[in-house]
């Protein structure tokens, strides 16, 4: 990772403290990346940046306080992996900055302003151009497809994403990036575009995702409930209430009992699988809304796969034997699709009910860089899919799965 100090010509005064703090700056190991204003890069700049004596430069164009010309400096930014930025403005420039900075940056990226003369302004509210801006890019990668379920019936729609056709650019987040981390390069405002994309194709727009707040454990949300600040599986009966679990690795189930018309999401990573998170929301759907165990359907959405998982000894230990491959490294490979389908099983979910790798062949996540995102594989800057589902509030509405034989999956472009 690097630092950058970002010179703001457009917005700074003629007084001679910005030479000043950029030459305090100039000694600093970092680029230097400017922003002209209208596009024009003048003899005033020119002799502003004669001062810098630092690693580098790099200029921007055509600063004019908009969206476009922000994300054009998070681009430069990302291309620099500079998460810490020294901001040399006027407070009037600083109060544009926030605005932009809130929108396009999360907390990984570190601004440090020095400002120059002038008088303080308010923060623009720049959400509605933001979010315009973002409708205006172009996908990244190729258009959306889905992975869905045939067991799973038209009275629900229902769908796992791939990681094709959103808009972040980041590479181990491109493109369909579902979640933003205060750890990753993703706003929300990214996020949300992606949302939105997938919401249209799905054909549940404009419903927002309502995602599980992940934590890793067996907590379970009735939605009408109180929301629990962190919790890993959701069920509920209420039509048009779109319920989403993340997954880049971990495992994105869905729930469905057609008969009760009750639905479920829960995310299954190992810890979650070990404190019976699968078992868990079984649990509720039978006591908390009325669903029989032998009408449920359950599908374990593209997880990482037993060729690419491992933990160490003493963690797989707490497995079922027949989830756990012996391998000649010292931590044993662990298949936590079939600890998943065991739970399921023994919680009173019939075997053919259940949709994973034992019922089809399941593509690992860690060994198919195009389709999905991995943990495992792209380390701690990782993006982020999810399964969705929800209950069809009337006749009319076209499925977003197309049968093909019970218990596969089908591949759809949309």
């Amino acid at each position: 990772m690097s630092a950058a100090v970002l010179l703001d010509v457009a917005h700074s005064c003629r007084c001679g403290c910005t030479e000043r703090l950029l030459a305090e700056e100039a000694a600093a190991h970092a680029h230097l990346l400017v922003l002209c204003a209208g596009g024009v890069r003048s003899d005033a700049t020119d002799s502003l940046v004669g001062v810098w004596s630092g690693e580098g430069m790099r200029v921007l164009v055509n600063w004019c306080a908009t969206a476009a010309c922000a994300y054009r400096l998070k681009q430069a930014v990302d291309e620099l992996s500079a998460f810490s930025l020294r901001v040399i403005t006027s407070p009037r420039g600083r109060a544009w900055m926030l605005g932009y900075e809130r929108a396009f940056f999360t907390p990984l990226y570190k601004f440090t302003y020095r400002l120059g003369c002038g008088a303080d302004a308010p923060a623009p509210k720049v959400d509605d151009d933001v979010a315009a801006f973002l409708h205006r890019l172009p996908v990244v990668g190729g258009a959306i497809r889905l992975l869905t379920s045939s067991l799973i019936p038209d009275c629900f729609g229902h769908g796992f994403s791939t990681r094709l056709g959103g808009v972040s650019y980041v590479p181990t987040l491109s493109s369909l990036n579902l979640f933003s981390s205060p750890r990753r390069q993703d706003s929300m405002a990214v996020v949300h575009e992606n949302r939105r994309r997938l919401a249209i194709h799905a054909g549940f727009y404009p419903h927002p995702l309502q995602m599980v707040k992940v934590q890793h454990s067996s907590r379970v949300w009735v939605v009408g409930k109180h929301e629990p600040d962190l919790y890993d599986a959701a069920v509920t009966d209420q039509p048009g209430v779109v319920l989403a679990a993340p997954g880049a690795d971990c495992i994105p189930m869905i729930f469905t009992d057609p008969v009760a018309k009750v639905i479920g999401v829960a995310h299954a990573g190992w810890r979650g699988t070990l404190q019976g998170v699968a078992s868990a929301t079984v649990m509720a759907m039978t006591t908390e809304l009325g669903c029989v165990c032998a009408n449920i359907l359950v599908v374990l959405g593209p997880s990482v796969g037993p060729c690419c998982f491992t933990l160490e000894p003493e963690q797989a230990s707490r497995f079922h034997p027949d989830c756990i491959r012996r391998s000649q490294c010292h931590r044993p490979n662990v298949d936590i699709q079939l600890a998943n389908r065991l739970q399921l099983e023994e919680a009173g979910i019939l075997p053919h009910h259940i949709h994973d790798d034992a019922s089809v062949t399941m593509p690992c996540t860690s060994c198919h860089p195009r389709d999905f995102f991995s943990h495992v594989r792209d380390g701690a800057h990782f993006g982020t899919q999810v399964g969705f589902v929800w209950i069809k509030e009337g006749p009319g509405i076209p499925s977003v799965a197309g049968r093909v034989g019970p218990g596969l999956f089908t591949r759809t472009t949309f």
